[in-house]
């Protein structure tokens, strides 16, 4: 189901095109705004981002979401700011990538694993990042009989929720789009994509050889056809298409394969997280990435003694490596090794202050523990500066301001928690709970009202009475 689902979406949304500027940006005036504006893009890829978290389909682990907005921004910083990108991994193991309005731009475990650097994996984003850019959902919109922006998230929310007869129905009753119209279309806005990606990552510097290598890796790999076919489904090859981007970048001199190490050590995570981990254990072993996978298998079946034994010897080779120091943290932790556990944690903040994973991790302490609450509520906001898509964060933020009796503060934390979770009901009862408590003043509950219509209003709004006042604009 979640395959099908993923295919509709970008059969319908990740369509591409190109401009004659060298980095094209959406005109503001042009036709495809009279359909579509960049806000209402953004209200219906806000809607379809929260019936994936509803749905349990993001990894939300900061390290994860982290590497993956640091290679997205790496690449975004070349192209216009007109709007905010969202990068995210999903749970999937499917070979696809996929982009839907306003900027949402989601990779599955199973595509990034199956990437052997991160060039590659820079070039399938860099090909999502075009149908952002480009609005070739706005297109595809501009070419159909739906014009009704609640029409277009209900559909989607229906696939989402698995209500997909009925999203289905829906499109084939309004789309206005013949097969081959369909199938042109997005052909068209494939070559188109790929150019525009070409020379972002020449911009970027990445190797663009490796683009072309990972569509002909995908071409070969007969062991997992089923997944590699998805992918080509959803984002059609055409002739030439290897070699047309194999040419483009065969002037570059000395191109980024890895720009860090934090790649390797992000696969290792979406390994582990996607698989049953049965993998033969060899401890007898100086590479730091293996180790690190190895400790994280013993980790995720509970044998902590083992995973600690594992990862100890490139741990004390180098004691700053924020992905072995996370694990090993964990471990400690999770053996009752508290304070040692907190200890690694405060090293690697001395060398890295501003690393929000491990800053993290170190406030999810905390505040289990009770300890330092007010500094670390304050430490938390900052983080979710930077995390405002994270219900985690959110989460463990209205656990600590219960601690310190800050009932209003705890309750508008977990209303953004449900809100991102895309679980309004929940989201109301919190509000609705705070309306009705002595805890909370005139002015906090009035906040409350305004926050209920905030959240209704970018949703998908009620049908609005025949007289009295608007809810929604």
């Amino acid at each position: 189901m979640f395959k099908f689902i993923f295919l509709i979406i970008t059969l319908f949304f990740i369509s591409e095109a190109e401009s004659n500027q060298e980095y094209p940006s959406p005109l503001l005036g042009d036709s495809l705004n009279k359909t579509i504006t960049l806000t209402d893009e953004e209200r219906i890829g806000g809607n379809i981002y929260k019936n994936l978290q509803k749905s349990n389909y993001i990894i939300n682990d900061i390290l994860v979401s982290d590497y993956i907005s640091y290679l997205g921004n790496k690449l975004s910083r070349n192209i216009s700011k007109d709007r905010n990108y969202v990068f995210f991994v999903t749970k999937s193991e499917s070979v696809n990538a996929f982009a839907v309005p306003g900027g949402y731009i989601g990779l599955n475990a199973g595509l990034i694993t199956l990437t052997e650097n991160e060039a590659q994996l820079a070039g399938v984003v860099a090909h999502e990042l075009a149908h952002v850019v480009l609005r070739h959902s706005a297109e595809m919109m501009a070419n159909s009989n739906v014009n009704s922006i609640p029409m277009w998230i209900g559909i989607f929310a229906g696939m989402l929720a698995g209500q997909t007869e009925a999203s289905i129905a829906s499109i084939k009753s309004g789309i206005g789009l013949s097969v081959q119209k369909n199938i042109n279309l997005i052909r068209e806005n494939e070559i188109e994509a790929d150019a525009f990606a070409a020379r972002l990552i020449l911009k970027s510097d990445f190797d663009l050889g490796e683009m072309a290598n990972f569509f002909r890796l995908m071409q070969g790999d007969s062991n997992n056809q089923s997944n590699i076919n998805e992918y080509f489904m959803t984002h059609p090859l055409y002739s030439n298409r290897i070699s047309n981007i194999k040419n483009q970048g065969k002037y570059q001199v000395d191109p980024i394969v890895n720009s860090t190490e934090d790649y390797l050590y992000i696969k290792n995570i979406l390994k582990i997280s996607n698989t049953n981990a049965n993998q033969t254990i060899n401890i007898n072993n100086d590479d730091s990435v293996q180790n690190h996978q190895l400790a994280l298998i013993e980790y995720s079946k509970g044998n902590l003694s083992s995973a600690k034994g594992i990862l100890e010897k490139s741990y004390s080779k180098d004691k700053f490596n924020i992905y072995l120091a996370s694990l090993m943290s964990d471990i400690l932790w999770t053996m009752g090794e508290k304070k040692e556990a907190k200890n690694i944690l405060d090293s690697i903040l001395e060398v890295y202050p501003n690393n929000n994973a491990i800053t993290f991790q170190l406030l999810k302490y905390n505040i289990k523990d009770s300890l330092k609450l007010v500094q670390s509520m304050k430490k938390l906001n900052e983080i979710l500066e930077n995390n405002k898509n994270n219900p985690v964060a959110y989460k463990l933020l209205a656990e600590g301001y219960e601690k310190i009796q800050e009932k209003y503060n705890s309750k508008l934390a977990l209303i953004n928690f449900y809100n991102i979770k895309g679980n309004v009901p929940m989201a109301f009862r919190v509000i609705d709970d705070g309306l009705t408590s002595n805890e909370l003043n005139e002015v906090q509950k009035k906040n409350l009202k305004s926050i209920r219509t905030a959240i209704l209003c970018e949703g998908n709004p009620p049908l609005e009475p025949i007289f009295g006042n608007k809810t929604c604009d």
